[in-house]
């Protein structure tokens, strides 16, 4: 028979050894888009908008891609890509533009002009220095992972030329559904998590400024959001479905006044996601636009990261 002491000795030399078996470090590897000349979610030439086509990325995979630690592509094993498309679009005759949402636009100078941008870039106008506001893996680092120079999204523009044509009010409780913003993926996924930069935009003129931003409404049934990391404009609402800008005055900076992070929809057998779209003012003085600059909107990107799976 072992004494009691031979057996504390023995517990006390197995411990650590059980520790390090049930407490692995794992690296936690994503797919991603990448747009860099040699890897390209988007087949080059990237065409310019606006546009209302529906846009389709493929996803590659990143070790470590978590935290980005050393940026490795490769592709997938099973090719996996992701489509981007409106549906339901209220505002369908406006000039120029096409539609009041579109993808590759951004607001333009005059009444007549605007400004043709590609439909999947990485010009975020924002660097997350920080390292705070844009998240990759559902379970972190929070703050880290996406790359907004390797890392391209999807330009949307919301135009705010019909409100503007319609004298529509401009109180901070205005708020004006442009359509729908489908996700479709080539097969099912679990746990997405979209990055978004840039919810807001201000006009401003005669120093009277308004501030107006895109709001998002989770459709899909049996699926919810969480906020991962962002700014603090950037919420999600008691239901778990609506991305929100908060009561604060909306500027298109992530540095101050834009809503900007990065959100989970948490679950799995995903194969699509809809988002009802809209666009709401804070009640500044300011106007949506004038006759000679008439080309105001809230233009944002969106990118899309999964864990590996």
């Amino acid at each position: 028979m072992l004494s009691l002491s031979r057996l504390a000795s023995r517990a006390a030399l197995l411990l650590p050894i059980s520790l390090a078996v049930i407490s692995p470090v794992f690296a936690q590897h994503t797919f991603e888009f990448v747009q860099d000349g040699v890897n390209n979610s988007y087949k080059p030439p990237v065409p310019k908008g606006p546009t209302s086509i529906p846009q389709t990325l493929s996803f590659f995979f990143n070790r470590d891609g978590n935290a980005d630690r050393g940026i490795y592509f490769q592709k997938l094993q099973e090719s996996l890509s992701l489509t981007f498309s409106f549906d339901d679009q209220t505002y369908i005759n406006v000039p120029q533009n096409v539609t009041g949402l579109t993808f590759g636009a951004a607001s333009g100078a005059s009444s007549t002009h605007f400004k043709a941008v590609p439909v999947v870039n990485s010009n975020y106008y924002f660097t997350d220095t920080t390292r705070t506001i844009f998240t990759a893996h559902p379970n972190g680092p929070v703050g880290q992972g996406v790359n907004l120079y390797a890392n391209p999204g999807v330009q949307i523009f919301l135009s705010a030329k019909p409100l503007l044509t319609a004298n529509s009010p401009k109180t901070d409780t205005s708020r004006y559904y442009y359509g729908k913003l489908r996700l479709q993926f080539s097969r099912p996924v679990s746990n997405p998590v979209l990055s978004i930069m840039g919810l807001g935009a201000t006009t401003n003129f005669g120093n009277q400024r308004l501030g107006f931003a895109t709001e998002l409404e989770l459709l899909t049934p049996s699926l919810t959001v969480t906020k991962l990391s962002g700014t603090k404009e950037l919420i999600v609402d008691d239901t778990q479905t609506k991305i929100l800008h908060d009561k604060s005055a909306i500027t298109g900076n992530c540095d101050n006044g834009a809503a900007c992070g990065s959100i989970l929809v948490k679950g799995s057998n995903i194969s699509t996601l809809v988002f009802g779209v809209y666009l709401r003012a804070d009640g500044g003085p300011g106007v949506w636009g004038t006759e000679k600059v008439s080309n105001s909107g809230d233009m944002w990107h969106i990118t899309v990261s999964l864990p590996e799976q």
